[in-house]
């Protein structure tokens, strides 16, 4: 079988382009990742679409075109699952010192936000609409977050692309091939397929490829942990301080997530367990003694020096495309950027040069 693309990677920035492939007319595609859907980074139990970034409630790059972007998705692929898994549920952002009050307000002020999408709530404020919140200082509070389960999310988005002519092959182990000016794939099945582009978008295991082994993507251990409560979990918006925490229902949450450069093995552990129980009760300390923990889940994100993602052509293979490098942001910028990388690969329209990999190759 031939097809005109093959996307390697099926999490959040493999999926999101294969969305915006299947609708282009006469244009064919595959997606292969031999760790399935959502294996690698991907498959966080919650993510957090927020465009108040860092510690400081930064407005995020191209904020609002994100959050229309993935908005949308959300809601086209919602008919594919039985479940509920996304919630407009805002993200509170409570300053845990003065010093981040004053520059959260100050960002505020500065950053041009939309009307409505965020405001500054005193610590009397924050107390009467979020009870027992650390809130000392007061805090940002962002309409417009959005609250996914994101393994369900890409589940329901892996379904929609089957129904519209994707084929996804997971967990197949493969050979690549392109000595004969096509990607050739043998899979260990005794499949094989042939595509004339390659769209690599498999984060950090992107540089597992030789031809991508030079890319500046560095890996960040992230661990978090879920936990049950012994009443319900107090708060419907998710809450962003010292890490996020966030529910999709009354009893359990997400609690993370660590940010580990220096590692020793990409499991979960009890140091970091420790770590997200600390920060978290002292951004909720009347949950202490009640909640229990259920479970825990670690992934390694790609991140890049300027901590800006990675789109463009590789500067001597041809038919070769890679799309990585979104670290936390996956939830927040595959919808958007899936939409320029098509553009980019079906018009021939310029790539962004914040995000351009050519930032790096004239370096």
């Amino acid at each position: 079988m031939k097809y005109d693309f093959c996307i390697l990677g099926a999490g959040l920035a493999g999926l999101s382009v294969a969305k915006e492939i299947s609708s282009i007319p006469d244009v064919n595609a595959i997606v292969i990742d031999p760790h399935g859907i959502g294996g690698g980074a991907s498959g966080s139990p919650i993510g957090l679409a927020n465009p108040a970034t860092g510690r400081f409630a930064t407005k995020s790059w191209r904020a609002e075109e994100s959050i229309e972007a993935i908005k949308s998705n959300l809601e086209e692929v919602s008919p594919f699952s039985s479940e509920k898994f996304f919630s407009h549920s805002g993200v509170m952002r409570p300053a845990m010192d003065s010093k981040i009050a004053r520059r959260m307000q100050e960002n505020l002020e500065s950053n041009n936000w939309p009307d409505d999408w965020c405001e500054w709530l005193s610590e009397d404020e924050i107390k009467t609409r979020f009870p027992d919140l650390q809130s000392e200082y007061g805090g940002v509070w962002v309409s417009t977050g959005i609250t996914v389960a994101i393994p369900k999310y890409l589940q329901a988005l892996s379904d929609y692309l089957k129904d519209n002519g994707i084929q996804i092959l997971e967990k197949k182990k493969f050979t690549l091939d392109n000595s004969s000016g096509s990607w050739n794939f043998n899979l260990s099945d005794g499949t094989q397929f042939e595509a004339k582009h390659l769209i690599t978008t498999a984060g950090i295991k992107t540089k597992e490829f030789d031809f991508w082994k030079e890319l500046p993507l560095y890996p960040v251990k992230g661990q978090v942990a879920i936990f049950e409560c012994h009443d319900n979990f107090p708060y419907k918006a998710a809450i962003s301080a010292l890490g996020y925490f966030a529910s999709l229902d009354s009893k359990t949450f997400v609690a993370g997530s660590t940010y580990e450069h220096n590692f020793t093995h990409q499991e979960v552990d009890q140091q970091g367990k420790e770590y997200i129980e600390k920060r978290m009760l002292r951004v909720m300390p009347q949950l202490k003694e009640k909640y229990r923990l259920i479970d825990q889940w670690s992934g390694v994100r790609a991140s890049t020096p300027d901590r800006m993602p990675i789109i463009g052509l590789h500067p001597t293979i041809e038919n070769c495309t890679v799309f990585a490098g979104l670290g936390s942001k996956g939830l927040l910028y595959s919808s958007l950027l899936a939409k320029e990388i098509s553009l980019f690969l079906i018009d021939d329209s310029p790539v962004s040069s914040e995000i351009s990999l050519e930032r790096f190759n004239s370096k």
